[in-house]
C-alpha cells in the first residue's frame, strides 16, 4: 500500500469492485480496501437475484452468454457460475393460500452466486492493476485542498494509516462508516433497524420449485413480527445440471431475534413438513439500518456509491451499474474538472427510492402481514387460483398486489365488509413509520 493514489475505493462489494475495475481499466492508480480477509467469501445475507424486469433502476439487465449484460449502458460483466430461472413469485398466507406472479418466458428473476460474481470482479480488478488491501477498514474520509485524505486501519493494528488521493469512493454498504462521517449524511432520515438471519439448506421438500416465496402474516412465527423469504440458488462450486439448494432468510425488527424466529419456523411453523429432512450447509446474518436515500451522493471529491447512498439496497446488479457510472464520472472530473453532476442526476432519476412516495408504496406490500392469519387466509383465498404477470420487484410488485386484491373488493364488501374496510385503509397509509411498524397503531385502534 502506497501513501498516495489517484483513487481510493472503500468497500469491495459489487459497487466498489465495479468502480475500482473500471477506474483501473482506464489507467488510474487505484487502491481498493475491504474489511474481509477473503473478498469473494459471503457471510452476509443477500438474496442475489438478477432482477430482469425492464428498466430496473434505469437499466435492463439480461443474461447473455452466461454473463450479465446491461442493455442501455452497453457493457457486459463476467460471470462464470450457474443460474436458476425462477418463473413464479408466490406470497403464502399462514394457511397456505397464494397470491402468485408469473413470467414463464423471461422468469420473474434469476438467482446466482454472489461469491462467484465477487470473484470475477476481483480477478478483473487485479488484472487491471488495482491494489487491494484486505482486512482493512475505511474509518473516515475528509476533503482537503487538492483531494481527499482517507483514514484506514488494518484489523490487527491499533493505529490509523492515512492515504491521500484525488477522489475517494464510499462503497462500504448500507452501514457505511465513511458516509456517516460526512455532511451529506445529514440528508438522510433514519427509519428503523432490522436483523436478518439466513440458512442455505439441502433436502427441502419444496412444492413450489423455481419460485421466490414470501411467507406473509404474523402466524408464521411465535414472535409475529418476522418477514420470511425463500428462493432456490446454486452454490459457488455448482456445475451444470446440479440441483440448487434453498436460501431461506428471516428479518425481524430490533428487539426480536431473527435466528430464533427462523429456527422456530423451520421446526414448528405451518410449513415445517417442507424442512423435516433439511440440512443446514451455510449460515449468514446481517444488520440493516433503514435510511432514506442520499439525493446528492457527492461531497467534494468523496462519492457515495451503491448501498452506501440507498434505502436498504440497490441490488447487486444495480450496485455494479452505479459503480460503473460513478467511475465514468470520476474519470471525467479528473480529465476536465466536471462530471459529478451527471452521476448525481442519473442516481436521482434512476433509483426509484429517490422518488417521493416510492418507499411508502413498497412498504404497503410489506405491511399486509399485520392482518390476522384468518383475514389473510380469506384474502389470499380469493387470489389462490389466479396468476398475475410480474417480476420479483420492490417497485412494481406492490401495485400488482394492490390490483389483484382490490379486484375482489366488491366480493369482500359482501362477504367480509370489515376486511374490505381494512384493505381500503391499508392502501391509503402514507406515514412511513406506521408502515415500518407494520401498522401496529392501526392494529391497536389508534
Amino acid at each position: 500500500m502506497k501513501s498516495t493514489y489517484d483513487c481510493v475505493v472503500i468497500g469491495a462489494g459489487p459497487a466498489g469492485l465495479m468502480t475500482a475495475k473500471t477506474l483501473g481499466e482506464a489507467g488510474q492508480d487505484v487502491l481498493l480496501v475491504d474489511i474481509k480477509k477473503d473478498i469473494p467469501e459471503v457471510n452476509r445475507c443477500c438474496c442475489t437475484m438478477l432482477i430482469n424486469e425492464p428498466n430496473t433502476h434505469g437499466e435492463t439487465f439480461r443474461i447473455v452468454d452466461n454473463n450479465i449484460h446491461l442493455e442501455k449502458t452497453g457493457i457486459t460483466i463476467r460471470y462464470t457460475g450457474q443460474w436458476v430461472k425462477m418463473v413464479k413469485s408466490i406470497r403464502l398466507s399462514p394457511g397456505g393460500n397464494r397470491l402468485t406472479m408469473v413470467n414463464e418466458k423471461e422468469g420473474v428473476a434469476h438467482p446466482y452466486s454472489k461469491n462467484v460474481l465477487l470473484r470475477c470482479l476481483l480477478e478483473d480488478a487485479l488484472a487491471n492493476g488495482v491494489d487491494v488491501a484486505t482486512e482493512t477498514a475505511g474509518i473516515k474520509a475528509e476533503n482537503i485542498n487538492g483531494g481527499v485524505r482517507v483514514f484506514l486501519r488494518e484489523t490487527r493494528a491499533r493505529s490509523f494509516r492515512e492515504v491521500k488521493c484525488k477522489v475517494a469512493v464510499a462503497a462500504d454498504g448500507v452501514n457505511s462508516q465513511i458516509v456517516k462521517g460526512l455532511e451529506l449524511f445529514k440528508q438522510r432520515k433514519f427509519l428503523t433497524t432490522f436483523h436478518v438471519a439466513s440458512y442455505f439448506l439441502e433436502g427441502v421438500e419444496n412444492p413450489y420449485p423455481n419460485s421466490w416465496i414470501t411467507f406473509v402474516g404474523k402466524g408464521h412465527t411465535r414472535q409475529g413480527r418476522a418477514q420470511i423469504y425463500m428462493l432456490p440458488k446454486h452454490l459457488p462450486n455448482a456445475k451444470p445440471g446440479d440441483e440448487p439448494i434453498i436460501d431461506i432468510m428471516c428479518g425481524t425488527p430490533i428487539g426480536y431475534t431473527a435466528k430464533a424466529a427462523l429456527d422456530q419456523f423451520l421446526r414448528d411453523g405451518r410449513f415445517a413438513q417442507w424442512f423435516r429432512h433439511a440440512k443446514v450447509i451455510h449460515t449468514a446474518s446481517a444488520v440493516l439500518n433503514f435510511y432514506t436515500c442520499i439525493l446528492n451522493p457527492v461531497e467534494g471529491n468523496i462519492v457515495a456509491v451503491g448501498d452506501a447512498a440507498a434505502f436498504i439496497e440497490t441490488y447487486c446488479q444495480s450496485a455494479m451499474l452505479y459503480g460503473y457510472r460513478a467511475a465514468k464520472a470520476i474519470l471525467n472530473v479528473l480529465a476536465t474538472g466536471k462530471g459529478y453532476e451527471e452521476y448525481t442526476n442519473f442516481w436521482r432519476e434512476s433509483f426509484e427510492y429517490c422518488w417521493p412516495g416510492e418507499i411508502e408504496k413498497a412498504l404497503r406490500g410489506f405491511g399486509l402481514h399485520v392482518m390476522s392469519d384468518e383475514e389473510l387466509d380469506y384474502i389470499f383465498s380469493l387470489t389462490d387460483s389466479e396468476e398475475y404477470q410480474g417480476y420479483v420487484s420492490e417497485n412494481t410488485a406492490p401495485d400488482i398486489m394492490k390490483k389483484a386484491i382490490l379486484s375482489h373488493l366488491d366480493q369482500m364488501k359482501k362477504e367480509r365488509p370489515e376486511i374490505a374496510k381494512k384493505i381500503e385503509q391499508h392502501w391509503t397509509i402514507t406515514d412511513t413509520q406506521s408502515l415500518l411498524k407494520g401498522g401496529l397503531d392501526r392494529e391497536k385502534g389508534k
